[in-house]
Parts: C-alpha cells; sequence; structure tokens
C-alpha cells in the first residue's frame, strides 16, 4: 500500500485552525504549554488539521512512543514533520517517516554534522548544490524516524549513495541493512519534502 500523505501550508490564524477541530481534549496537553499565535501552536494545530484530512474527517488523539515518535492506538502508522509556514502527514500501513525543510541557508552550516566529505562530492555533481543538501538532509531525517535512536550518528551511520532526479528518488545506505532505504521525494521553490518506508 503506497502512504498517503498531506502537505498543509499554514495560512489560518490559530482561531481559524481550531474552529476546523471538534475536539479540542484531543490534543490540549500538546499545546497548553505554548504561546497563543506562536508558530510552533500553528504547527501543532495544523498536524491535526491534516491528520483529520487523511483520516477521512476523523479526529483521533496522537500518542508518543518513549522516543518521541507519534503513533494513532490501533494504526495505521503515522509521522509528522513541519518546517516554516508548512506542516505536514503521512499514514501507512508500515512504519513510515516524513519530512519537510524549508529551503535556505543555513543547512550549508552544518553540513559536516551530517555529511561525510565522500557525500559532499557526490552532491556537488548536480546542478544545485543547495537544493541537494537540503534533500539529503531531509531524506536522513525521514529515515532516522524509522530507524530509531541506534542511528541517531546520522554522518557515520548512514550514506547518500545516488540521487534520481526523473524517479524523485534517492537511495541511501544503512550501516548493518543490506540493501540501501529508497527515499521519495518532491520539492518546490520553498520546501523539500521527502519520505520513507520500511519494505512491507
Amino acid at each position: 500500500m503506497k502512504p498517503d500523505y498531506i502537505i498543509w501550508k499554514i495560512t489560518e490564524s490559530e482561531e481559524e485552525l481550531r474552529a476546523q477541530l471538534s475536539h479540542p481534549e484531543l490534543y490540549a496537553d500538546k499545546v497548553q504549554a505554548l504561546k497563543p499565535g506562536s508558530r510552533r501552536m500553528l504547527e501543532v494545530l495544523a498536524t491535526r488539521r491534516a491528520l483529520k484530512e487523511l483520516l477521512y474527517g476523523e479526529e483521533r488523539a496522537v500518542c508518543y512512543t518513549e522516543e518521541g515518535a507519534p503513533y494513532l492506538e490501533g494504526g495505521p502508522y503515522i509521522s509528522i514533520s513541519h518546517t516554516q509556514g508548512y506542516a505536514t502527514v503521512i499514514t501507512s500501513d508500515v512504519p513510515v517517516g516524513i519530512d519537510i525543510e524549508r529551503i535556505g541557508n543555513r543547512v550549508q552550516k552544518v553540513v559536516s554534522h551530517f555529511l561525510r566529505p565522500e557525500e559532499t562530492a557526490i552532491l556537488q555533481l548536480y546542478s544545485d548544490y543547495n537544493l541537494s543538501l537540503h534533500l539529503a538532509w531531509s531524506a536522513k531525517e525521514s529515515a532516522y524516524k524509522i530507524l530509531g535512536k541506534a542511528y541517531y550518528d546520522l554522518q557515520n551511520r548512514t550514506t547518500i549513495q545516488h540521487i534520481d532526479w526523473t524517479q524523485k528518488l534517492l537511495l541511501l545506505a544503512v550501516d548493518d541493512q543490506p540493501s540501501p532505504l529508497h527515499v521519495h521525494f518532491d520539492y518546490t521553490d520553498e520546501y523539500v519534502l521527502t519520505w520513507v518506508q520500511t519494505a512491507p
């Protein structure tokens, strides 16, 4: 089963988003410490609104594992991500991870934290180096969400092997795994989106 996801462009106010959700008790504990109208508040509400859309209008409580990963009691598997102005949620019948990153210049300052020199050399072969960096960062973030804390060291435990821009597919080698993860992606002038799931 192919995962289903929604990218939500956050243009609504807090009041508008709350008005589109009928059960505030389902997310009350998540927002009680947040500043009204803050970016974080809008992101939480937007992810709940996107999830409602994916569940065909049903509102359900989002639970969290000890590692902080979101899940729904009884399934399906979900993953959540947000960046400045956008939120995204994905559902799947197998473990899945999604990430969205706003395109800017910040990622170039932390390249050495998530890429090895040989990976950087691969990315420099592509025409848009900055886009490639964002894609690599997002792909590793998505992968981390299904790999867990054992793979916290994304620089040394995961390796960008190849990017197929036509198929929008990135191959990510993972230590101790016989075959690379297939990370799917999409992008616009504003953001990069990646998602990956375990084999069914």
